[in-house]
């Protein structure tokens, strides 16, 4: 199973485009962690920093090999609002056993990213 096949791709609404590395998250209403400023929600934007390291990492894997994050360091670079959400994954490192990947998330430019994070998965 894809991760987004899995609940929480699902949930977030993501899926890959056709460019090396890009991912799409559809906005939804349910993303939305402050109603006031209708930003989305800080931990939706960690996720999907996570979601895209780990499929950038899985398509390095063979077919017996999994990946599960480790660790990941998020940066809040901007506040967000009520849109679609893209991000970048660059493998940076991957040996038998972790795999180092960073991600990039912007709105409207990539040039200007609202967030961006390191993820470090376990390969097994």
């Amino acid at each position: 199973m894809s991760v987004f096949e899995a609940n929480i791709g699902k949930w977030l609404q993501i899926k890959p485009l056709e460019d090396e590395g890009l991912y799409h998250l559809t906005f939804a209403e349910h993303h939305i962690g402050n109603v006031w400023i209708r930003s989305i929600h800080g931990g939706v934007s960690a996720s999907t920093i996570e979601t895209c390291a780990e499929a950038e990492t899985r398509k390095l894997l063979e077919d017996e090999q999994d990946a599960l994050v480790s660790s990941s360091t998020i940066d809040y670079l901007r506040i967000t609002k009520d849109a679609d959400i893209y991000a970048r994954a660059t493998v940076v490192r991957k040996s038998r056993r972790l795999s180092i990947v960073d991600v990039v998330c912007w709105q409207d430019d990539e040039d200007i990213p609202v967030a961006r994070g390191s993820v470090t998965l376990k390969v097994w």
